[in-house]
């Protein structure tokens, strides 16, 4: 009879643990989860899929609903300020915000957030042409060791004591990616036989081709911006469009298979999906931590020929990009 009553008692104990547990399940799965909105020029482009991939990878871990807004090209800070008010009023606790053109951004952005955090990806919002900092928290590479990096490629790759010309695409004015990566790029050349024959503002809904065409002809390529290095790659012959040689700033699959193709030269990748990733970490620590400071990160960026996307190195960096 005793082991009996023992026997009942450990089964109700049992099943009184099990009982806790089971509505604790309930209650957490009921627990709403906090939203955040990610705001990128032109969302459903591809040249966004592995950042993100490391988006939703962190949300996932973080139990966090991410909102990809619906985006069309994005030209000033009012368009982000319309998307941002929608956002908040569909109960938005969060930004990770590409920053849109213009010196106004910065300060636009925070009046609209208020006591919200957000988080600035890819670049920092544009502050002037001297590349100073905003001072809010963004995940990016080092813009300007990206133009850099792009300059050495090509003043190594250059016969020496031979003039050559080049011509620069950038991307748009007054964005914060374009001031320094440009400056990176023309100090890398500085004491080189490397010389700007013409430069170029990428306008994305016009044809690069066409422009390329009408200006004069060079020795080299740049496009600074993703889609002109797609679309020169694309209609290139060998790596040469209009008998020059193209180098770039690729951050897409199309970038890597491009390369891989040998329809463009030399491609500077950008860790995207760690872009994604560490922001989304980020916000989560400050939702989560009251006094929690987002901090900055700059991600890899590497240099990339067609005979390294098989190493073993590469194939790790490029996994985030299948």
């Amino acid at each position: 009879m005793k082991k009996n009553k023992t026997a009942f008692l450990i089964t109700e104990i049992i099943l009184c643990m099990l009982a806790v547990l089971f509505t604790y399940r309930i209650f957490d799965h009921e627990t709403p989860e906090k939203k955040i909105a990610v705001i990128v020029e032109n969302s459903g482009d591809k040249n966004w899929d592995s950042l993100i991939n490391g988006l939703k990878s962190a949300a996932k871990v973080n139990n966090l609903h991410l909102i990809i807004c619906n985006t069309d090209d994005i030209y000033s800070v009012q368009d982000e300020k319309e998307l941002m008010k929608e956002q908040i009023d569909n109960g938005a606790e969060g930004f990770i915000i590409c920053p849109a053109p213009g010196s106004n951004t910065k300060n636009e952005i925070k009046k609209i957030c208020g006591d919200i955090p957000f988080i600035f990806i890819v670049e920092d919002a544009f502050m002037g042409d001297d590349g100073e900092k905003s001072g809010y928290p963004v995940i990016k590479p080092d813009n300007y060791k990206i133009g850099y990096k792009l300059g050495e490629s090509i003043v190594n790759d250059s016969a020496r004591g031979k003039t050559k010309e080049i011509g620069v695409i950038l991307d748009q004015h007054e964005k914060e990616k374009t001031v320094n990566t440009y400056k990176g790029f023309m100090d890398a050349i500085e004491d080189s036989d490397i010389k700007v024959a013409w430069t170029y503002s990428g306008i994305r809904d016009q044809d690069i081709c066409s422009i390329v065409k009408t200006k004069s002809k060079v020795d080299y390529l740049v496009a600074m911006d993703n889609y002109s290095l797609d679309e020169l790659g694309a209609n290139s012959e060998n790596g040469v469009y209009n008998g020059a040689q193209i180098y770039g700033i690729g951050s897409s699959e199309k970038s890597i298979s491009l390369l891989d193709n040998g329809n463009v030269n030399c491609i500077v990748a950008i860790d995207s999906y760690d872009i994604g990733y560490r922001s989304v970490m980020e916000i989560s620590k400050k939702l989560n931590k009251l006094f929690y400071e987002m901090k900055s990160y700059n991600v890899k960026a590497k240099v990339i020929y067609q005979k390294d996307l098989f190493t073993d190195e590469m194939e790790r960096f490029l996994y985030s990009y299948e």
